[in-house]
């Protein structure tokens, strides 16, 4: 694979990405809900931390670095080959860049926060209250505690809901300042951080109708969230990732559609390393 400059796509493009995404997470389904598993045991062990600032700085590192797994693992389905962790695990680089976007979104917290953190946070609450999972209020008139410490909803709100949030909040940071596309670059190519930044905002320019529709996208997915009350949000990770890929793919290296499933596609350098059977 060579990396490409971005070029224009069509305006429906994002549905397409879409649609190619899920076909990859439908190709090797036991290894995406694997690595999602073990994406949540981090984020687990993230929620652990007493400091609520610490526990949303944690918790959106390890989003960042999700979603470059999640790109890795879409391009091993598109290749069709094994789901090993040599091949899906971040590499120093990428998760170099993942860890300093999370620490970026964080950082732009105070300015996010009221944007999209807050917001989407009291939506998911509204929709506990509305289906009867949760009160604001105790029996003795108090105020209830936020619902993730609520016994009964706290694992869904937690595992579903608020992972989720931060997920959303996270790629619609990446869209604000222009940089769907870094993450899946550096990944997928090892490309400079600071070319990568640059590259990723030229794209938006010849794109707007597509990148437009991605945020439609992410609105569709608070829709999720919100409708199932957090259930289906921890498998927003590896759909987004997978997304990441297949609008990167399609706007960077000019191919729209998955490779056909089945044996294994060689990538150019191993076509170099064939034999050369005409000698």
């Amino acid at each position: 694979m060579t990396a490409l400059g971005p070029r224009p796509t069509e305006p429906e493009a994002w549905q397409n990405w879409l649609r190619e995404a899920i076909g990859l997470l439908l190709r090797r389904p036991l290894a995406f809900l694997a690595y999602t598993a073990g994406v949540a045991v981090a984020l687990l062990i993230a929620h652990s931390v007493a400091w609520a600032p610490l526990r949303g700085m944690v918790t959106l590192l390890v989003v960042a670095v999700a979603l470059v797994l999640f790109v890795r693992l879409a391009l091993v389905a598109d290749y069709n080959r094994e789901a090993r962790p040599l091949y899906v695990l971040p590499g120093n680089l990428d998760g170099a860049v993942a860890l300093t976007v999370g620490a970026g979104l964080f950082a732009a917290y105070g300015a996010l926060g009221p944007l999209l953190f807050w917001p989407l946070a009291d939506s998911l609450e509204v929709a506990l209250t509305g289906v009867g999972l949760y009160e604001e209020r105790l029996a003795s008139g108090a105020p209830a505690p936020p619902p993730q410490e609520a016994f009964a909803i706290g694992p869904v709100f937690i595992a579903g809901g608020f992972w989720a949030l931060v997920l959303i909040a996270a790629l619609a940071g990446l869209l604000a300042f222009g940089q769907w596309f870094l993450l899946p670059m550096v990944a997928l190519h090892g490309a400079h951080p600071g070319m990568a930044m640059w590259m990723s905002v030229r794209a938006y320019a010849g794109n707007p109708a597509p990148m437009a529709g991605v945020l439609g996208l992410l609105l569709g997915a608070v829709a999720v969230v919100v409708l199932t009350a957090g259930w289906l949000g921890i498998l927003l990770l590896p759909l987004f990732g997978a997304v990441l890929y297949t609008s990167y793919r399609d706007v960077f290296l000019a191919r729209s559609s998955n490779h056909p499933p089945g044996v294994p596609v060689l990538t150019e350098d191993e076509l170099l390393d064939q034999p050369d059977d005409s000698v």
